[in-house]
């Protein structure tokens, strides 16, 4: 892919940018009028947490980066929690100077030549390619003396483009931008920054905010790259492991090992050496790499998505665990089936995807990004018919079928190898419910301590709890 910037941006830039400056003078299909038609007012939920940075920092002068028609810094009455605070945004700032910057809008179009103490930059970063979004953040750090706001929409637009597609170019969720703002922050260590991550629930907006005070390394971790930027090597209970990373996503699920699921790792470090262990919904391979490398383990990884079983082929080969692992791109069930895969995103490291219904991680209904072809398999046939070990430990996370896993392999549970599973369950979900307490008359145990510890009590992904069961 080449590699764009402000002098050479993308072919998709320039197309988006003429769309968006012919909605500056015409309006768009909203019913928003030539001067309501991105007048800027997005900016006026943050401006309290806008108002602390420049305390915090000392700023005088801001930059408002994508500030569309700048309706908002006209005088007009600054109201925050219901309370009137001033009669103007930049007189509650308390700041010297506000420049706008929008290139769709010819007063605004010009890029300006000097620093400024802070940039903010909202709804706007959805709205541009994704191939442009590492040198426009760039940017945004490269104009900035002291700090960066940013916030971004992680859901679809109201608006469409005169062209009928959706305003929002680029839909990702709050992890990837988080990943995309951490690498470019990287270039600016002395420049603050915060990022505030909208999605929607119901018809409600839910913000997740990111900051550069947040830990950008775990406890135990060091993370290097090589100068291709395609892998990451990281110190993995004293040894070192590599990871192939071919874009943020990956990058991200390598960054975070130690802090996106501490259960897990500490179940993991609970793995005797040579021990069997079976990954089941490995992704790209990071705890079947764990198992293997640092608890000596024998593992099998199933990951039915073709990128991410490349991947995760890949790091075992990246680790030398050739004969430590076997990978098998296949999806395990409750049933022998061929039926397709449904995909969240087509993106290696990608999840949240789904085998024989057209389903997301809570089981209703949504959209498949790409359908791919792929077969499943109950577990108690493999371990019978193909000739398998039954495991000793167990993990399985696959996003909302783990129940249909489970019942796939009764006869292996109940046989007497299996010592500890750890589970992702969503505590929402009566199948779910339902699996827990068939477990329970299986035999195992779980510590309703620790699942409460582990739960996620907000966001997407509220309810999901790693599960560790044991006998």
């Amino acid at each position: 892919m080449s590699q764009y910037s402000r002098a050479n941006p993308s072919p998709r830039y320039r197309e988006l940018l003429a769309l968006y400056a012919r909605m500056h003078k015409e309006g768009s299909d909203d019913g928003s009028g030539r001067r309501e038609a991105f007048a800027g007012h997005s900016l006026l939920r943050h401006v309290a947490r806008i108002r602390e940075l420049v305390q915090a920092t000392a700023a005088r002068t801001i930059l408002d980066y994508g500030a569309g028609k700048g309706e908002v810094y006209r005088p007009m009455p600054v109201t925050v929690d219901g309370e009137r605070v001033a009669d103007s945004v930049a007189e509650y700032w308390d700041v010297d100077e506000v420049r706008c910057y929008d290139p769709g809008h010819d007063p605004f179009r010009e890029l300006p030549g000097s620093q400024y103490d802070g940039v903010v930059c909202t709804d706007v970063l959805e709205h541009c390619p994704e191939e442009d979004l590492r040198w426009i953040i760039g940017e945004l750090f490269g104009l900035a003396r002291r700090f960066v706001f940013c916030s971004v929409a992680c859901h679809p637009a109201r608006k469409q483009l005169p062209n009928g597609e959706n305003a929002h170019v680029t839909v990702r969720p709050p992890e990837w931008w988080r990943v995309l703002f951490l690498s470019c922050a990287a270039q600016r260590p002395g420049v603050k920054w915060e990022l505030h991550a909208l999605t929607e629930s119901g018809d409600k907006l839910v913000g997740q905010a990111f900051r550069d005070s947040d830990a950008l390394r775990q406890e135990g971790e060091t993370v290097s790259a090589d100068q291709a930027g395609a892998t990451l090597t990281i110190e993995m209970e004293g040894r070192k492991a590599h990871f192939a990373v071919p874009n943020e996503a990956t990058r991200w699920r390598a960054k975070t090992l130690y802090s996106k699921e501490p259960v897990t790792i500490d179940w993991l470090r609970t793995i005797e050496s040579g021990s069997v262990v079976y990954d089941i919904g490995a992704n790209v391979g990071l705890y079947t790499v764990f198992a293997a490398l640092a608890r000596q383990a024998t593992v099998y990884a199933f990951e039915p998505e073709s990128q991410n079983y490349a991947l995760l082929n890949a790091n075992v080969v990246l680790n030398g665990l050739n004969g430590r692992v076997a990978a098998f791109c296949l999806a395990l069930s409750d049933s022998f089936a061929v039926d397709r895969l449904y995909l969240s995103r087509v993106e290696a490291g990608g999840s949240c995807h789904s085998f024989g219904a057209e389903v997301g991680f809570d089981l209703q209904p949504r959209p498949a990004a790409y359908a791919q072809g792929c077969v499943s398999a109950r577990l108690d046939d493999l371990c019978r018919e193909g000739g398998l070990p039954a495991p000793r430990y167990v993990k399985i996370d696959v996003d909302g079928l783990e129940h249909r896993v489970l019942r796939g392999m009764e006869q292996t549970l109940r046989g007497p190898d299996v010592r500890s599973l750890i589970v992702e369950l969503n505590c929402r979900l009566p199948e779910h419910l339902e699996a827990r307490s068939w477990l329970e008359r299986l035999g195992y145990r779980w510590d309703a301590a620790q699942v409460a510890r582990s739960t996620r009590v907000s966001g997407t992904f509220e309810g999901l709890a790693e599960h560790v069961f044991t006998r």
